[in-house]
């Protein structure tokens, strides 16, 4: 009996120092997986725009400033995925839209203040008629697009909706192609490669569910929209930069535009210098 206890005692130890250390195993293969999901994300955004005049693909097209059943948004994914570049499916496994932790709940974006904080963890399905007050997903056949792309990934866009705002052509990686017209009169065109000033640091695509303010982007800020499925002691974030390689960065180290609580030197901090930058060119955009 003792001899039993003893061998007992000794499983429930190993059990103990092994679940941990195969948690972390899985969580770590995921990410691995993840950054390559990334990197051949960002490889058919390079494709897109080598078939497009350098044009970089946009977040969604729309027109107007505000979202409705006759406006409905495309979204990157399914413009990747109906001219071949990437092929995706609605599906939350198997799918390089989708990150491997990603869990099983269907998002909603431009909540602002209300956005739930788990809303990062899940996905959302493009098309999509995308309205301040809700969302649901639907084909477009008329367009080409003849299935849904499930997508849990964020891309680095100037996104705004439900009433006429500023914005700055090319500032970011990517927008709303037709938003508009803003309070000056313009409306938002295709940003090119052409226009990015450091594509090894210019982040294009992150592991995150985008759910509006570039401000709050970093795990333990409120409303953070990037970066919760690969949280650990370090707080790592996966993404993928302009010139198409991918990797992993701390999540204090993700830049924030400048809004809110993140004042325009703060901003100017994090994005300028040798780290990442959410900005096309942030000389220009600090500098103006």
């Amino acid at each position: 009996m003792v001899e039993l206890l003893v061998v007992v005692s000794i499983l429930a130890l190993l059990i103990a120092i092994l679940v941990p250390a195969l948690r972390s195993a899985r969580g770590n293969a995921q990410s691995v997986v993840c950054r390559a999901n990334l990197k051949n994300l960002m490889s058919g955004v390079l494709a897109y725009a080598g078939y497009n005049e350098d044009i970089i693909v946009p977040s969604y097209n729309m027109r107007g400033v505000t979202g409705s059943t006759a406006n409905p948004f495309d979204g990157w994914g399914p413009i990747l995925d109906r001219g071949g570049f990437v092929s995706g499916s609605n599906e939350l496994r198997n799918n390089p839209f989708v990150c491997p932790k990603t869990i099983d709940r269907a998002a909603t974006p431009f909540l602002g203040s209300s956005t739930p904080e788990d809303n990062a963890l899940g996905y959302m399905d493009w098309p999509a008629v995308v309205t301040i007050s809700g969302s649901f997903s639907l084909t477009l056949p008329k367009r080409g697009f003849d299935k849904l792309v499930r997508v849990s990934y964020w891309i680095n866009g100037d996104n705004p909706t439900g009433l006429p705002q500023s914005f700055e052509p090319g500032a970011y990686f990517t927008g709303s192609v037709g938003y508009g017209p803003n309070l000056g009169g313009q409306i938002m065109e295709h940003n090119r490669f052409s226009r990015v000033k450091r594509p090894g640091q210019l982040i294009g695509l992150a592991d995150g569910f985008y759910a509006g303010k570039q401000e709050a982007t970093r795990p333990g800020d409120q409303n953070s929209r990037i970066g919760y499925r690969h949280r650990n002691s370090r707080e790592t974030v996966n993404v993928a930069f302009a010139d198409g390689h991918a990797g992993s960065i701390l999540g204090e180290q993700f830049p924030r535009k400048p809004a809110g609580d993140v004042t325009l030197e703060q901003s100017r901090l994090e994005n300028t210098g040798s780290g990442p930058t959410l900005y096309a060119d942030p000389e220009h955009f600090f500098d103006r």
